[in-house]
């Protein structure tokens, strides 16, 4: 099993900034980009470097009838590791396509629960 302690070492930031206003996690915006504050962008590459991403995750998330946020969110306590692998997927993948995704999921607390859930899932084990 990969070792994903490096993604949720962020947990206590994306616990202090669920609630937070999205645009306060952001320093700087454009119409194409954003500039997130630094946190957000070691994440970020605590993410890519746990090459933890589901290819399929719009099946994934299909499959266990998740269609928005609100879906997301309320699978959560429940979600096994392959669906929080697709969630935590969706969220950093929308950034691509939609500027700000990630700030409004971290405002969201989604990003904050996913990572609880991976966490108590292997303090578990």
């Amino acid at each position: 099993m990969k070792d994903l302690s490096k993604l949720y070492a962020h947990l206590p930031y994306f616990e202090q900034t669920a609630g937070q206003e999205p645009r306060r996690l952001i320093k700087e915006a454009g119409v194409f980009y954003v500039e997130y504050e630094q946190d957000m962008n070691d994440f970020l590459d605590a993410y890519y470097a746990a090459e933890w991403t589901d290819t399929a995750y719009p099946d994934t998330l299909a499959g266990a009838g998740i269609t928005s946020p609100a879906d997301m969110e309320a699978a959560i306590s429940g979600a096994d590791r392959p669906l929080l692998k697709a969630m935590l997927t969706q969220m950093v993948r929308e950034e691509r396509f939609g500027t700000g995704a990630l700030a409004r999921y971290a405002g969201s607390g989604l990003i904050a629960g996913v990572l609880r859930r991976m966490k108590e899932l292997e303090d578990a084990e």
